[in-house]
């Protein structure tokens, strides 16, 4: 059984007294035709007042003078002419209220109807919605506005109206009279001009400024990756361990204490390096005071103690940026008598940026600058100092306006109403079809949402031209209650996507890392190699349905400034800030979605370094390396290859050597303790011709040792080579290309 309810309105009253005194626009007590409220804090006044002898009284409360006056139109009913106004002003001007006698002269003649229109300020109006769902995606919209009259008088057989826009709503100072003072001048005096006020190095108009705070200095040794390059560091750099490595080990095994190996080590390092013993700077000691034999070797100071204090501050404050969405500049300084020390200044503030934007920190609320040359090197991070451009990103980050218009929005109650001072009414303001289903929305992201599973949730479309604004809404199914959310603003003819509920009914399991692309190389000096990367982040989400039906399961993805999504095969939209991915899953179903993410950087590489060597080989398989580059290039790689094929077979070979070693020790010992046994000389004489052979395998591979050793000394040679001779052409191309 379907009930019909057609209600215009629902009338609740509000107790209260009214204040002494007035507190609305009084028009020779000509009464109100139209009220428009609107959510900016003002209301549209419309009056048709009969003008007698060209004289018309209105009596406005002070405090709404300046609106009154700065919105006051009239015009003539009958031929649409806009009428002039003057009004006397010999009154005080803090009486608590202003009588204005307007005086139309002969515009009107002796009796005419004008039409008055003004704004004035008034309590916002509140929207609510109603959806119930229907068969195969049709639904019905309401929506309902509650409405506020708290004017100082009665709206009684008034056209009740609700609108929304983005224009701006303030108050302008109309009714005190303005003076200006001038400055007398004389020919012969002469003036001193002042100089302008000083503009921050960050950018930004004058006027009352942010205050720079220092967050975080950091001295150049506490900066990873900023260890000075000479020729000591890499003339012997080897392959397949990173420059830091080379810094801040011996040449040893990385596990030895002392920093010393032995000729025989399984080490790989030690077959890049040399064979033999290699210990560190620091000699021998001899404790006189001790009872036990032999020497003390002391272990070497931790060579990345400083830097690991760094990157513990680093995430100290990159936590707390990343809660603050706080815009802060990375401003490198340079030491007195350094060269170039612009250049050196904003490599090390590259490297503290980088650092942050691989700790999670938005790309785009960070941003490096040269502070030239201070007492020392270092790096301080301090907050966004201009006003306008920092609070202009903040604006655009924290609202939706930068992605779905803000729109306008009119509706009408239709039909004259009475809503009495100091009451509320609910005005019916929309009745349409639409097209609306339940869906799922994981937001795992969210700081309301919930990382582990998907909300269940409504996705409908606004029928109409005009913006919706944003309230709760209470979902209804065929006779029964669904559940209620809440909805942002929807602007016209867009969709929406509200979640009412946790059912646990989709499950999702989230991965996620970060990776590197190549895509321009830049500088290459003694083996360190400058390059523009594209620093992906990946975010894998594995969606599971618990469901015994198909669901569609909306991803809310967000856009954090600096960040750019690669390409994504399924349908996106754009809701606000953030996107929202559709996900199809069948009843039971597992799917998996990968969402990548890239921003540009600047980073250091080592050539020598696997890692580095990892990348080289993306880049020449891509089409950005020009033909002698990747000639190059895959010349580089196909040394490296080779020398890492190299050192594990050298590996394999140690340790088929440390087998038969075994193999051949148990045959001597069975051999020792059969020379006791009388009856088994066949049987040793077996056992003798197989270690016979195990010594002949032993000496085979010992031999293809060595062999493999010099093949990996020659390989590194000719490694070192091919880096010196390597040479970034189309790099300086690139550079100046406009």
């Amino acid at each position: 059984m379907r009930h019909c309810l057609s209600l215009s309105l629902v009338v609740a009253a509000l107790a209260g007294c009214a204040p002494h005194g007035l507190r609305h626009v009084a028009v020779d007590k000509v009464p109100l035709g139209k009220v428009v409220v609107y959510r900016n804090g003002v209301a549209f006044y419309e009056r048709r007042a009969q003008v007698a002898g060209g004289k018309l009284t209105v009596r406005v409360p002070r405090e709404r003078v300046d609106d009154f006056l700065k919105s006051l139109t009239v015009v003539d009913a009958r031929t649409q002419r806009p009428l002039p106004v003057s009004f006397p002003r010999r009154q005080a001007d803090d009486a608590p209220v202003i009588d204005m006698q307007l005086d139309l002269g002969g515009a009107v003649g002796d009796r005419a109807e004008v039409v008055m229109t003004y704004v004035t300020d008034a309590a916002a109006w509140k929207p609510s919605y109603r959806l119930v769902l229907g068969a195969e995606d049709a639904a019905m919209l309401e929506g309902w506005a509650v409405v506020d009259n708290l004017s100082g008088e009665d709206w009684k057989d008034v056209v009740v109206g609700v609108g929304s826009s983005s224009a701006m709503s303030f108050r302008y100072d109309l009714w005190s009279v303005r003076t200006v003072d001038r400055a007398e001048l004389s020919p012969e005096e002469a003036f001193a001009i002042a100089p302008p006020t000083a503009v921050s190095p960050y950018g930004g108009a004058a006027g009352p400024q942010v205050a720079v705070q220092n967050v975080l200095t950091l001295d150049a040794d506490e900066i990873r990756g900023n260890a000075t390059l000479t020729e000591d560091y890499t003339k012997n750099l080897p392959v397949g361990r990173t420059f830091e490595a080379v810094l801040g080990t011996a040449a040893g095994d990385q596990s030895d204490a002392v920093g010393a190996t032995f000729s025989g080590s399984t080490s790989l390092e030690s077959t890049y390096v040399v064979e033999g013993i290699n210990t560190v700077d620091r000699g021998p000691t001899i404790d006189p005071s001790s009872t036990r034999h032999g020497i003390t070797v002391t272990p070497p100071p931790d060579p990345y103690a400083s830097v690991k204090l760094g990157d513990e501050k680093l995430g100290q404050v990159s936590s707390a940026l990343i809660k603050q969405r706080q815009y802060v500049v990375v401003q490198g300084f340079a030491a007195p008598g350094e060269r170039d020390s612009d250049k050196l200044a904003l490599e090390r503030a590259n490297l503290v940026r980088n650092q942050l934007i691989d700790a999670g920190v938005a790309p785009g609320r960070v941003r490096v600058a040269s502070g030239g040359i201070a007492a020392r090197a270092s790096v301080a991070i301090v907050t966004e100092a201009a006003p306008a451009e920092a609070a202009t990103r903040t604006a655009a980050a924290a609202d939706t306006s930068d992605a779905a218009p803000v729109g306008e929005s009119l509706f009408s109650s239709g039909t004259a109403m009475t809503v009495g001072d100091g009451t509320s009414a609910m005005v019916s303001v929309l009745r349409a079809k639409t097209t609306g289903r339940e869906a799922y929305l994981y937001d795992g992201l969210g700081e309301r949402g919930n990382p582990r599973f998907a909300f269940k949730a409504v996705r409908l479309e606004n029928p109409t031209d005009s913006t919706l604004e944003a309230g709760p809404i209470t979902v209804y199914g065929e006779g029964r209650y669904v559940g209620e959310g809440l909805t942002d603003a929807v602007p016209p003819h867009a969709a929406v996507v509200i979640p009412y509920a946790l059912d646990r009914q989709i499950v999702v399991d989230t991965d996620g890392g970060t990776r590197d692309e190549l895509a321009r190389l830049v500088t290459l000096e003694r083996g360190i190699l400058t390059a523009e990367v594209q620093h992906i982040r990946t975010r894998t989400l594995t969606i599971t349905s618990r469901l015994r039906s198909p669901a569609t399961v909306y991803v809310r993805h967000p856009i954090e400034p600096g960040w750019t999504l690669l390409d994504v095969t399924l349908p996106l939209e754009r809701v606000g800030d953030a996107l929202l991915v559709a996900v199809r899953l069948e009843a039971g179903e597992t799917r998996q979605l990968t969402l990548e993410e890239a921003t540009p950087l600047t980073r250091r590489l080592v050539l020598a370094d696997t890692s580095t060597l990892d990348q080289l080989a993306v880049y020449v398989q891509s089409d950005r390396p020009s033909p002698e580059l990747r000639q190059q290039l895959s010349a580089i790689l196909a040394i490296h290859r080779e020398l890492f094929d190299t050192v594990d077979k050298i590996a394999s070979l140690r340790e088929r050597a440390g087998e038969y070693r075994d193999r051949q020790a148990e045959l001597t010992s069975q051999l020792l303790g059969l020379r006791k046994v009388k009856t088994a000389a066949a049987l040793s004489t077996q056992l003798a011709h197989k270690a016979g052979e195990m010594a002949s395998r032993l000496q085979a591979i010992t031999l293809a040792i060595v062999e493999a050793q010099d093949r990996v000394m020659l390989l590194r040679v000719q490694f070192a080579d091919a880096l010196a001779e390597l040479h970034l052409t189309d790099a300086s191309t690139s550079a100046s290309a406009p």
